[in-house]
């Protein structure tokens, strides 16, 4: 099933998916259901695609109404931990299991709300429209976080445990750029810098500009101001997350829409030493593709090293809740050389 597909049907009989709304005053278990899916059904014995090495892929799917949408995404260290966001306000936590070195199934999965400085339940769209989430402490999926929204544009440092995801504690100052976005254009992706000029800064970008073809604004996050920086606009794609490699470079998960040609992901690695206040940033091109293989509207991304010392990047797929259409997909590729 093509995700492009499912995308032009629901545009062009203007039916499309609902959020749901969060009724949850505490954390549940949910179950989940995952089923192995090839990457490229033309190249079912290929693994390297582009810079990658592909590891395998999963559909992961539940009964809960309040699965589905993900558009942020934290794995621990240890490559067994998933906490991940959807953009109705709620978290998902998991345990991965492997076999083969491929993700196998998702098990102790809890779902629960995501609240405001108040403690309430974040409810409406416009305010519960999360998209990434990044840790202070990388490798780690408790202790302080930062999670971004949309819509009502802002950055909320939450405390993360064991039982899931805090009330947030504060907001973080942003520029009057960032908070004027157009509505879902918004802060799509955060990552704390580990090396290079602005290490120890939050990098935040915007998920395109007004202008869809122009470069990509952001911002760099901590000390006296935050400093500006751009995004090279390559082919019409808009950010949808990014996350630092353990060696401190970064790495920036893009998507294409278009109703004439479907649905594209790409994967760009952005060197730490070029960024810094008033930088253009670009980079080499990892993994660029598009729906003739077993993708989706791919939106969140996170990074570990494995027990061979491997440098693993996850990718989950944001559904739109529109199960009828799309798949939530859960796949890993392995960076060469790290």
């Amino acid at each position: 099933m093509l995700a492009a597909l499912g995308l032009i049907v629901v545009a062009a009989t203007q039916a499309p998916a609902r959020k749901p709304e969060i009724s949850l005053s505490a954390p549940r278990a949910i179950t989940v259901i995952a089923k192995q899916v090839p990457f490229d059904l033309n190249a079912t014995e290929q693994i390297r695609f582009g810079k990658l090495d592909w590891l395998g892929s999963v559909e992961i799917r539940s009964e809960s109404p309040l699965f589905g949408g993900f558009s942020g995404l934290a794995i621990d260290k240890t490559g067994t931990r998933l906490l991940a966001l959807s953009d109705a306000g709620s978290w998902l936590a998991a345990k991965l299991v492997y076999r083969g070195g491929r993700i196998e199934k998702l098990v102790d999965a809890v779902v629960g709300p995501l609240r405001g400085r108040d403690g309430k339940v974040l409810s409406g769209g416009k305010n519960a429209d999360s998209e990434a989430i990044a840790f202070a402490r990388p490798g780690m999926i408790t202790g302080e976080a930062y999670i971004s929204f949309e819509q009502r544009h802002r950055i909320a440092v939450v405390p993360v445990t064991q039982k899931g995801i805090g009330a947030a504690k504060r907001h973080l100052p942003l520029p009057p750029r960032a908070k004027a976005a157009k509505g879902n254009k918004g802060l799509e992706a955060i990552a704390p810098l580990r090396a290079g000029p602005s290490k120890g800064k939050l990098l935040a970008m915007l998920q395109e500009d007004a202008d869809e073809e122009a470069d990509t604004a952001g911002w760099l996050i901590g000390g006296k101001k935050p400093g500006a920086v751009r995004l090279k606009q390559i082919g019409g794609f808009a950010v949808t997350d990014m996350t630092s490699l353990p060696g401190g470079d970064l790495i920036v998960l893009e998507r294409r829409f278009r109703f004439s040609e479907g649905v594209k992901f790409r994967i760009r690695r952005i060197k730490a030493q070029t960024v810094k206040p008033g930088a253009l940033l670009d980079g080499d091109i990892l993994l660029e593709t598009d729906d003739t293989r077993e993708i989706d509207n791919m939106e969140g991304i996170a990074v570990h090293r494995d027990g061979a010392g491997r440098t693993i990047l996850t990718i989950i797929s944001d559904d739109n809740f529109n199960l009828r259409f799309q798949r939530t997909l859960l796949m890993q590729f392995a960076l060469p050389d790290q």
